[in-house]
């Protein structure tokens, strides 16, 4: 046996023993190696650059609606939102309340400060559990209050999440 032969023909050999074994392992793990959804990182965001402004102490004023309507085939798993306010602000500027337009239904029963849903280490609104965005046609709409009644502020929102892809792309 030249060449190196010798050393495929125990590899062979050594794979044939242990083929029993790595097949109960593959079997036992092929529900996470065959997953029927993909999930996408996606972003969905403000679409003015900066954000929208908010007239000094305007409350209830809707952000573009447009702008968080989700045209896309797949539903949109959304698991942490990260608003941006301009500089000379702070979350304690405003106050938030979300309307759910695929059931027509608040998130919260009155609008709430930015302040109490952010995490002060990392500037996310983090779910426990994500909320599903449903595809062609759900969407959200966020109405901001301006707690400063002197100066607007500029909001924007981010909801960070994942898009639900079926592994079958044909599937629907």
């Amino acid at each position: 046996m030249a060449n190196g032969e010798g050393s495929i023909a125990a590899t062979v050999a050594s794979l044939t023993q242990m083929y029993p074994f790595l097949k109960r392992t593959l079997d036992k793990l092929g529900f996470l190696l065959d997953q029927p959804i993909i999930r996408q990182p996606y972003y969905l965001a403000t679409s003015a650059a900066g954000g929208q402004v908010i007239g000094a102490g305007l409350n209830n004023v809707p952000l573009l609606n447009s702008d968080f309507s989700h045209s896309l085939t797949w539903p949109f798993e959304v698991h942490r939102i990260r608003p941006s306010l301009d500089v000379s602000h702070t979350v304690r500027d405003a106050r938030v309340n979300i309307l759910d337009l695929t059931y027509n239904t608040y998130w919260m029963k009155n609008p709430v400060m930015l302040d109490g849903l952010i995490d002060a280490n990392t500037g996310f609104w983090e779910f426990g559990f994500p909320w599903l965005i449903r595809p062609e046609g759900g969407g959200q709409q966020f109405f901001i209050d301006n707690l400063d009644t002197v100066n607007p502020i500029q909001l924007s929102f981010t909801l960070h999440g994942f898009l639900l892809i079926p592994a079958d792309r044909n599937a629907r």
